[in-house]
């Protein structure tokens, strides 16, 4: 599977997720929060763009010198190679199911995310490279419970809003070489550790993980209250905000592909 084919099928999973929940609503629990404006219109979901200088924790098996370092680790210049963080970017669609006055909200969420691993690929028997470029792609998607917290953005003039989420995922991952799909090897990232039954296998998988997150979002409103209002009234954009979360992401199968991680995600959120 190229990596545009993969990009596509992330993008309409997001896609045929939204018509699903349009009809949604938010429920409100301790009767309505006075704190809306009677020209706000309603607010049911908030919408994500993600982006994190992101490793996952591939040779966490190996006390040193794993595959994934051999494979697309770099010199650092004093005689070390490391693995450079790459891009990781995506979206989160979050519903705001359930409203508690005046504290904040409860909802679930869906996410898909990309990044990729690119190096030149050694040759097997020598470990010289090949000139044929190897890449490992990844592709997270996720669901989560979300907690926000956003009282004081609300009901005072500080516009902070802190939340948290937990939820379970699943990465589907593949490897390529050159054009094609990749197989299983012993040096391969995808190499199992005790089992070679699968060597010459396509060299694609899914991993499973949970994680947990917290984060601080800056809403925005503050920069031009009429034109949020005016964004509001035209395309039902109630709020902006900047944010930045941190989030752990553990494997539940210590057999698979290990793409556990730890890193901070910052970006762009909308609710509406």
């Amino acid at each position: 599977m190229t990596r545009t084919v993969s990009r596509a099928l992330g993008a309409l999973a997001l896609c045929l997720a939204v018509p699903a929940t349009a009809s949604a609503q938010t429920f409100e629990l301790f009767g309505p929060d006075p704190s809306r404006s009677r020209y706000e219109t309603p607010q049911n979901f908030s919408l994500e763009l993600r982006f994190s200088p992101w490793q996952p924790e591939v040779d966490g098996e190996f006390t040193r010198n794993g595959p994934f370092l051999a494979y697309f680790g770099e010199s650092d210049g004093n005689g070390q190679r490391r693995v450079s963080d790459r891009l990781l970017s995506g979206l989160e669609l979050d519903w705001q199911a359930l409203r508690i006055n005046p504290l904040g909200s409860l909802g679930i969420g869906v996410g898909v995310m990309y990044s990729t691993f690119t190096a030149t690929a050694p040759i097997t028997a020598t470990g010289a490279s090949s000139g044929q470029e190897s890449s490992l792609n990844l592709l997270p998607m996720y669901g989560t419970v979300v907690l926000r917290l956003d009282v004081l953005a609300r009901r005072t003039v500080v516009p902070l809003v802190l939340y948290g989420k937990a939820g379970l995922g699943a990465t589907y991952w593949w490897i390529t070489s050159g054009d094609n799909l990749a197989r299983r090897n012993a040096l391969s990232p995808s190499a199992p550790t005790n089992n070679t039954a699968d060597y010459g296998q396509a060299a694609v998988g899914l991993s499973t993980t949970w994680h947990a997150a917290a984060g601080l979002q800056l809403r925005l409103d503050f920069l031009e209250p009429r034109a949020q209002r005016a964004w509001d009234l035209e395309m039902g954009v109630n709020h902006s905000y900047l944010f930045a979360e941190y989030m752990l992401t553990r494997d539940l199968n210590a057999q698979q592909l290990r793409v556990g991680s730890h890193a901070w995600t910052f970006g762009l959120a909308f609710e509406f």
